[in-house]
């Protein structure tokens, strides 16, 4: 028998990627309930090579093994692709739509105008190691009740805007554990790059890719231009291109995901750099005490990956 993930991509006319030890999920959906576009359904289709090699689809609940399944005939191919198509154009559709919605919405400027109703809240900001001109720059604001919480939490916010215009709004909610802190405005908002206005700097010498907004924020206010992903998984390849101008990319990822932030980094050719930190950015600079000094000297001995 052919290697089992060659054999499945050649039966089911799907791209396989590892997700763990003996584990793939398919980049193009199930082949038989189609994509399932962002969010839970879109890695659902899931081919298992350890033991006897199996597939499964953890939305429609199609499984079986590979040395027992049929391939798909060419006229099921045509349709798996043309039901891909259709889902994909009608998430497009609904992207377009909620990214409409929030750029109409004013909603952060009202939760910026809570903080300085509740002191607590504003203290919250000024404890995160952001200064009273940081915290009006970014329009940082409270919630009392984040729109996308099952639970109704209350979160603080943070603005995602791009060439004046809102993207999004990160709520880091109140209560929330690790891995399970941040909720988007609404559903069906595309990924961006957070402070992405810096790609258009005319300081082209340098620039860093770090994770998260608020270790964004708090790079810049230290004098750092960088942009910000959401999350260690959140840089798309094809953002690549956008920072072609610049001489030198950083990439200060946290202490756990250095791999993560060398395939980033393999993006950029020679000009990718990794930093390696002893601790979590905005960690080092605000609980640590880590000046711009420090900060030069992780720079300077960030080292290329290729």
């Amino acid at each position: 028998m052919l290697d089992p993930v060659a054999l499945a991509e050649q039966m089911f006319n799907i791209h396989l990627k590892p997700v763990g030890r003996g584990e793939y999920r398919s980049l193009d959906g199930c082949p038989f309930c189609g994509d399932g576009g962002k969010g839970s359904g879109s890695d659902r289709f899931r081919v298992f090579t350890e033991g006897k090699p199996r597939y499964w689809c953890r939305v429609c609940g199609k499984q079986g093994f590979l040395d027992e399944a049929k391939p798909l005939t060419e006229s099921e191919k045509l349709e798996a692709r043309l039901r891909r198509i259709e889902q994909r154009q009608a998430e497009h559709e609904r992207r377009l739509t909620a990214l409409e919605q929030m750029k109409q919405s004013t909603e952060h400027l009202g939760y910026h105008r809570r903080l300085y109703h509740m002191e607590r809240a504003l203290d919250y900001w000024f404890a995160q190691g952001m200064t009273q001109a940081t915290i009006d720059l970014y329009q940082l604001g409270y919630c009392d009740r984040c729109p996308t919480d099952h639970d109704g939490r209350p979160s603080y916010t943070i603005p995602v805007m791009y060439r004046g215009e809102l993207w999004n709004i990160r709520h880091r909610l109140i209560g929330g554990d690790q891995g399970d802190k941040y909720r988007p405005h609404m559903a069906g908002l595309p990924q961006i790059l957070f402070n992405a206005d810096c790609l258009t700097s005319e300081d082209t010498t340098r620039i860093l890719i770090t994770e998260g907004e608020k270790k964004s924020i708090i790079t810049a206010q230290s004098g750092f231009q960088n942009v910000g992903i959401m999350g260690k998984s959140g840089f798309k390849p094809a953002w690549a291109a956008k920072f072609d101008h610049f001489a030198r990319v950083y990439v200060a990822l946290d202490p756990d995901a250095t791999d993560r932030a060398i395939e980033i980094a393999r993006l950029f050719g020679p000009r990718g750099r990794v930093v390696l930190l002893p601790a979590k950015l905005d960690d080092l600079i605000v609980n640590y005490g880590a000046g711009a000094d420090d900060l030069e000297g992780f720079l300077h001995t960030a080292r290329p990956v290729v």
